[in-house]
């Protein structure tokens, strides 16, 4: 498995927390992104293990530090994400037990919905949430 541990954000701009917890963020994808050279050549799409992650990061901006993505029980690609469009992003608390933290994430283009995911966090015990 490897770690994304050190490598650049995928978000654009500073996640924000809106009205009853939701955090938002956004990620325009430029045409130069190396990941379209070969997914897929005649028809450029947004590999969506880097859309999931960029919603994991919007959920960790409200997690403690260390938080760790443990799972992703739903996952449902809505729309292919191409060059030159921006994501909105949107990850909203959806419940804690133990230690796991839930969220409801949703990515979209233009108001469409790419992307639809519950995400499971594993957050120590005795971390401080934020």
């Amino acid at each position: 498995m490897t770690s994304l541990e050190g490598a650049p954000p995928l978000l654009d701009d500073t996640p924000a927390v809106e009205a009853r917890g939701a955090i938002t963020g956004r990620r325009r994808v430029p045409g130069s992104e190396p990941f379209f050279a070969g997914h897929f050549p005649a028809m450029p799409v947004v590999p969506g293990v880097f859309m999931v992650e960029a919603l994991a990061e919007c959920a960790r901006r409200s997690l403690p530090p260390g938080a760790v993505l443990a799972s992703a029980p739903l996952v449902r690609f809505r729309r292919r994400v191409g060059p030159g469009e921006t994501l909105e992003l949107q990850v909203t608390p959806a419940g804690a037990e133990g230690e796991r933290r839930r969220f409801d994430a949703v990515a979209s283009v233009a108001g469409k919905t790419a992307v639809q995911a519950i995400l499971e966090f594993r957050v120590e015990a005795g971390a401080p949430e934020r």
